[in-house]
């Protein structure tokens, strides 16, 4: 059983790097003679620990062999409140908290533009697809599509780390998300690549190239027809459910578009690239396309093939996206889990072939965890809820009227991004003061919020800005979310169990354990087999791969080398 527990703008646009180590020289010392040629940093999005040991029994490639012949970090966590993508891609790329790295959730409030931003968000690039640079409307249907680069990372990530200290180093970073692709690639030269839900396939944005290579497009020549008709069939053991699968089709599932809930699904034909493209990120195969590019990477841009260390990047995404429909112990989680262990497989043995057994080394981990389906807890006698989306649009509409009323003027307040935000054009109209308006919301806040059985707390932006090192629990969590200029006015935090504001299906983003805790697994060039149950946190990956590559110690880093060897 899954255990339940209760920078402004203007400097990120300015991005100043923290020093990096003096680059290491072609005449290198004997022992960085064997120095592996290739570190390859992977990332299950939505996976809980306890998918590995539950599914232990089936697996038979990539992650039975992580889980033989590598260090297992057992009670690995996220130190930091809000669990999204964004953040947790970037953290376990940049060896840095959200506190320090920026990306402190998949979007945040800019306060100098006085509107909410995505966290890859770019408007001064575009797309870069198969068929050349295409400019996304800024509003309607694919508004913002391929906008997109690391502006807003402030911190260097692995790649870039690599590139500095090792001349010739190359990347590649992919993955269905533009802001996992992103986060795990960040400034890197090289190639960084997501899945175009509008039906381009592969693509880019002109923050990182020109043109899409030869490669990603030949590939994308083929998905349409492979995708087309593709039916979802399980192929699951006997003993599925002694495994800690539930069974098919159960309270709280979301239907997969008309097909309802219940395996198998087939999807739609090729006339409609959009729609298709669209449903293949809702089955296994954007983790089958997902690794396929990711491989091809490899061998088109030799990576791992002469003594500069490289780097190969994949997040995939599907436990993430079928999860939020069916929950973490559902068939079809389970099912493309077993899939993606075939498919690790098969990568390592490509890279023992091509790089050579001994020579390369990898990382894997999750940007965040997820709470099962909220049925599925109540059933186990812990708290769950489910909170309509009336009932949550009715807290913050009490809150606009009641800030309006203690104000004298009209102040509508928005529910996002882990908190309370006032509308900045409100409080200009009034001539109010930001300082005198959040004094009010978090009186406000916390009375409404003490009447109300889902929220925990509310916290004041600028309590949490005022946090210093010493503190511990919910405050260390609140002030490694921290990032100057994009933080809500006020945090709110809900209580165990909470879906807010909910559907069906489930999801993430809170500061609770079953959020936080995630797999982190090493192996390959001079890692130990072994499994440890010290606390530790992803944004240790960085300076553990930097130790096992015989990189310089980086300076700035949150994280800590965890000797693996």
């Amino acid at each position: 059983m899954i255990p339940l527990l209760s920078l402004s703008l203007a400097a990120t646009a300015s991005f100043a790097p923290l020093p990096l180590s003096a680059p290491v020289g072609q005449e290198a010392d004997e022992g960085a003679l064997a120095r592996p040629r290739l570190v390859v940093l992977l990332s299950v999005d939505q996976m809980i620990p306890e998918q590995l040991t539950r599914l232990r029994p089936a697996f038979t490639g990539g992650f039975a062999r992580l889980l033989e012949e590598g260090t297992v970090f057992d009670a690995a966590t996220l130190d930091y409140a809000r669990t999204e993508t964004g953040a947790g891609h970037t953290t376990l790329s940049t060896g840095c908290l959200p506190r320090s790295h920026g990306i402190v959730g998949n979007g945040f409030f800019d306060r100098e533009a006085g509107r909410f931003q995505y966290c890859v968000e770019d408007e001064a690039v575009a797309s870069m697809t198969s068929n050349g640079r295409v400019e996304a409307p800024k509003t309607g249907a694919g508004a913002g599509q391929g906008r997109r680069s690391p502006r807003n990372l402030a911190r260097p990530t692995l790649g870039e780390y690599l590139q500095a200290q090792i001349p010739g180093a190359k990347v590649a970073s992919v993955s269905a998300k533009d802001r996992a692709a992103i986060g795990m690639g960040g400034r890197s030269n090289g190639s960084v690549l997501w899945w175009d839900k509008l039906g381009a396939g592969f693509v880019t944005s002109t923050w990182y190239a020109d043109s899409l290579p030869s490669w990603v497009n030949e590939w994308n020549a083929t998905w349409l027809e492979r995708a087309g008709g593709w039916e979802w069939v399980p192929s699951l053991p006997d003993n599925v459910e002694e495994l800690g699968t539930a069974p098919d089709k159960r309270p709280g599932e979301r239907p997969f578009g008309t097909r309802g809930t219940e395996l198998p699904y087939t999807l739609g034909d090729s006339s409609s690239p959009a729609r298709l493209a669209g449903e293949v990120y809702q089955t296994p195969l954007v983790d089958r396309f997902t690794a396929e590019m990711g491989r091809v990477a490899l061998r088109e841009l030799e990576l791992g093939m002469d003594d500069a260390t490289d780097l190969l990047a994949m997040s995939f995404s599907g436990c993430d996206v079928v999860g939020h429909g069916f929950g973490p112990y559902s068939r079809e989680v389970t099912d493309l889990l077993l899939r993606l262990d075939v498919e690790l497989g098969a990568l390592f043995d490509e890279l023992d072939e091509r790089v050579g057994r001994g020579r390369w080394v990898a990382a894997l981990s999750a940007d965040h965890g997820v709470l099962p389906l909220p049925e599925y807890v109540a059933d186990r006698g812990q708290p769950a809820l489910r909170v309509p989306l009336a009932e949550a649009g009715s807290f913050t509409a009490k809150l606009s009227l009641e800030l309006s009323e203690a104000l004298g003027h009209r102040v509508r307040v928005y529910r996002r991004d882990g908190g309370l935000v006032m509308d900045r054009r409100d409080l200009a109209a009034g001539e109010l003061t930001v300082d005198l308006a959040c004094d009010r919301l978090i009186e406000i806040a916390r009375r409404v919020s003490a009447e109300t059985e889902w929220v925990q707390s509310a916290h004041d932006y600028r309590a949490v800005a005022a946090l210093t090192e010493e503190v511990t629990g919910v405050d260390a969590l609140l002030r490694n979310t921290y990032f100057p200029g994009r933080s809500p006015d006020v945090v709110l935090l809900n209580q165990p169990g909470v879906l807010v504001p909910s559907g069906l299906g489930t999801s993430h983003g809170s500061h609770h354990m079953y959020d936080r805790r995630v797999p982190l697994v090493f192996i390959g060039a001079g890692v130990s087999s072994t499994t440890r149950s010290d606390r530790v946190g992803t944004e240790d990956t960085v300076p553990t791969l930097l130790s096992l590559l015989g990189c310089a110690p980086v300076e700035g880093l949150d994280g800590v080398d965890l000797g693996v060897r």
